[in-house]
């Protein structure tokens, strides 16, 4: 039986960043991201590939006021600029939200909360908060509601609170399955990051959510190359560039050949990772590659949606989006 490859892309901009300092990541006017989601989706349709692309909320705003409420703490929303996309696009992007829903390819729209809130770092309420406000922004939107999540930097969400906002599926680091570890030490972590195959774990029912499993680090595009505007670790520089891109290309591949063999492989990255030319050349080759051996039906490409399938249980239609369409204002 044939393994299965998801592929999820953490689309959260400015909103992954800003609370850390690190705005500049980001290209100026979110220029980069915008022609690099345009070229990923157009691929996405030369090959008939299907991504999850895990949406904070916020995001599908056109303008806002700058203040949300919610049961956050007191300065939660000062990051929040307040004005629109024209003046500040790396925190409202209506327009990537229309472009990956107008392709051909049926993408999937997951959530990745509504304001990248860490589930572990806030009460239950406030995770709770959060997926009910995203689910009314897809519904506003004409989006169907989100059945999976990527929570923020690997958070781990009450399961209780995500099944009662409609959630199925979230992405968990590969170290919390069984029989899984992080690796022992820096070096560790190096070799693996290099020069490991990409690990194969098979999604499970934990708590009545299907858990997906990555590694903590990105995959599909990775951090030996640049990663948006930033470049890589100095441990990796010694390394020749052309090297890295040689191993990043092989990588991704021995994922999908380990996916052929009956694995199942999961590839991340944000989606500012990959807006540049040190990454871009590879992901668009293993599109390629990949879309070649699902047409041999030597593996399935499944997004996030379709993962309880897997585990022996009903996949759900998605919902017909509300009548009208393109992006609204909440």
């Amino acid at each position: 039986m044939p393994g299965t490859v998801t592929i999820s892309i953490e689309l959260e901009l400015g909103w992954g960043v800003a609370k850390y300092g690190k705005l500049d990541k980001l290209s100026d006017g979110r220029m980069a991201e915008t022609q690099y989601l345009s070229r990923l989706l157009e691929r996405c349709d030369d090959h008939d590939v299907p991504i999850t692309f895990d949406v904070v909320g916020h995001l599908f705003h056109e303008n806002c006021a700058g203040h949300h409420g919610g049961p956050h703490p007191d300065d939660w929303w000062d990051i929040d600029p307040g004005t629109s996309v024209d003046e500040d696009p790396a925190f409202y992007a209506p327009d990537l939200v229309e472009d990956i829903r107008s392709r051909r390819t049926t993408h999937e729209i997951c959530t990745h909360t509504y304001s990248h809130i860490e589930c572990d770092a806030v009460d239950p309420t406030v995770v709770e908060w959060e997926v009910d406000r995203s689910r009314r922004v897809h519904e506003r939107n004409g989006v169907p509601a989100a059945t999976s999540i990527v929570p923020p930097r690997h958070g781990t969400p009450p399961s209780e609170t995500l099944a009662e906002g409609g959630i199925r599926v979230k992405r968990s680091p590969h170290y919390r399955a069984p029989g899984e570890r992080r690796p022992s030490s820096d070096v560790r972590k190096l070799y693996e990051i290099l020069l490991e195959r990409h690990p194969t774990v098979s999604p499970r029912e934990m708590d009545g959510i299907i858990e997906t499993y990555s590694p903590e680090y990105t995959t599909l595009a990775v951090p030996y190359l640049q990663t948006g505007q930033y470049s890589p670790h100095p441990v990796y520089r010694p390394i020749p560039h052309t090297f890295r891109q040689r191993l990043h290309a092989w990588n991704l591949r021995r994922g999908v050949d380990a996916a052929v063999q009956g694995g199942d492989v999961h590839y991340w990255c944000h989606l500012y990772d990959l807006a540049n030319e040190q990454q871009w050349p590879q992901i668009d080759d293993f599109l390629g590659y990949l879309a070649k051996r699902r047409d041999r039906g030597d593996v399935e490409i499944r997004p996030m949606r379709d993962l309880p399938a897997i585990c022996g249980q009903p996949t759900l239609n998605e919902a017909d989006p509300a009548e009208q369409p393109g992006i609204v204002i909440e």
